[in-house]
């Protein structure tokens, strides 16, 4: 897969994504530079998937004034574990997860899940905040409107857009937030 570069639309900010076949799934990494609410950041990326799509780890390492970094790992049944291997329950029944800077993450319910046109999925989602590192578990449902495009909804705020997918279920752009610029 070639690389991907998406452009920030409500603040500066760009990032490079690929995505490799590891031998038992994939590994999607994604560098991401820029300034948000006055702060400069450079997260960089990683997540093991396995060859269902879902998601069995994830690494996060932000650069720069306030370095900081997580990485956890999934049982693969809804348990999440710290670098120590310490079960987390608040996250509890999250297969998924979603990170805030990058459009990549809506990809994943969407790759391990099989929809019917026009059905819905409620999810309970790991939602990483960056760059403030804050985690929380949200719900998010997403709706298939057609073969490439489904809605996302944030149920916690009412967020809602619809997101059109290339041909291999990438996210092309999140309107008004994000726009692919390169692939």
């Amino acid at each position: 897969m070639q690389p991907i570069i998406w452009q920030a639309l409500k603040w500066p900010a760009t990032e490079y994504f690929t995505m490799k076949d590891n031998g038992q799934g994939k590994l999607a990494s994604g560098c991401i530079n820029g300034v948000r609410e006055q702060r400069p950041f450079c997260v960089h990326y990683e997540i093991a998937i396995t060859a269902v799509w879902q998601v069995s780890s994830f690494y996060i390492r932000q650069e720069g004034l306030t370095p900081t970094e997580l990485k956890l790992t999934s049982d693969l049944h809804g348990h999440w574990f710290d670098k120590d291997n310490n079960h987390i329950d608040a996250f509890d029944n999250c297969i998924d997860i979603d990170i805030s800077l990058t459009p990549f993450t809506n990809t994943l319910p969407v790759k391990r899940l099989q929809f019917e046109e026009h059905e819905s999925k409620l999810l309970d989602m790991l939602y990483i905040n960056l760059p403030d590192f804050e985690l929380q578990k949200v719900q998010q449902r997403y709706t298939r409107l057609g073969s490439h495009e489904y809605r996302y909804d944030n149920v916690s705020t009412d967020f809602t857009a619809d997101l059109p997918f290339d041909e291999n279920h990438i996210v092309k752009d999140y309107p008004e937030i994000f726009t692919r610029i390169y692939y």
